[in-house]
């Protein structure tokens, strides 16, 4: 039978993400019960050996993540009544996003789900900064008084109102940077996140690609472990900015949806997502 689960359960959860590799910190999941639902599978001693998140954001849109099923229970259809689930429990009128991976894919493909972008998954091992300065933009730390303007840059950028998570991510984050003109207006941010195995770079919201390198330069510079960042897959300006500063690419999961529209109505200036479970 499949459960909600609640906050009581993350050491539970964090477990089944450990076991299966991974890569949630105890912070993501309290990020992902601030703006969302998680569901699961127990067995008969109470152990959680199945997971789902869903992420609703304001204006019809939601993010499934954290599909992970335990290797001993796989091939018994939990992951498909899983995906049957998170769908019911979505309104009609809401569209739902998720990131495939490899292993997943199909399983999606059955539930209905399209593919319709792409990601760029980067890895730096081992980060060497390299001075980047972009004629008419600085950055700054983000401070408190930023967050209605975060908001509203990132509701822009992303095409949906994401003020619950982006206040708990922002709480999260080691390292949060605004972007501003040489008029001082905020015109994008990024963030830098742990998780267990890397820092993770994103969102990062900015009008062009060398601004949003600028962004990745100051989180990324005084780094010394494995950074990781997932681009859009068509900013090629910004793919060839991040790779000359040691970034490799690593494989390009899928963007997949089901609903009415393929993707939220977007400017143009997401250069990186916050993470797979988040969009």
């Amino acid at each position: 039978m499949i459960e909600t689960f609640s906050e009581k359960d993350i050491k539970g959860l964090l477990l089944l993400s450990q076991l299966e590799k991974w890569d949630y910190s105890e912070a993501d999941l309290h990020t992902i019960f601030s703006s969302g639902d998680v569901f699961g599978h127990r067995n008969e001693n109470g152990d959680i050996v199945s997971s789902v998140a869903v992420i609703s954001y304001k204006n019809q849109s939601a993010f499934i993540g954290m599909v992970i099923v335990r290797k001993d229970y796989r091939k018994q259809g939990l992951a498909g009544q899983l995906m049957k689930h998170c769908l019911q429990v979505l309104s009609p009128e809401m569209n739902a996003y998720l990131i495939a991976t490899k292993e997943g894919k199909h399983l999606y493909q059955t539930a209905g789900f399209k593919t319709v972008d792409y990601v760029s998954k980067y890895i730096s091992s081992e980060y060497t900064p390299r001075a980047f300065k972009v004629s008419g933009f600085y950055t700054r730390s983000l401070k408190r008084s930023d967050f209605k303007g975060i908001v509203k840059l990132d509701e822009a950028a992303f095409g949906d109102n994401r003020k619950l998570f982006l206040k708990s991510r922002i709480q999260q984050a080691e390292k949060a940077v605004v972007l501003q003109n040489e008029q001082n207006k905020m015109t994008g941010y990024g963030l830098a996140v742990r998780t267990p195995s890397n820092i993770v770079i994103g969102p990062v919201v900015a009008p062009n690609a060398e601004a949003a390198m600028l962004v990745i330069y100051e989180l990324a510079k005084n780094y010394k472990e494995k950074l990781r960042i997932d681009l859009s897959s068509h900013e090629e300006t910004l793919k060839k900015l991040v790779e000359n500063h040691g970034f490799q690419l690593q494989n390009e999961p899928p963007v997949m949806a089901y609903g009415v529209n393929p993707l939220p109505a977007r400017q143009g200036n997401l250069f990186a997502i916050a993470a797979q479970a988040f969009g």
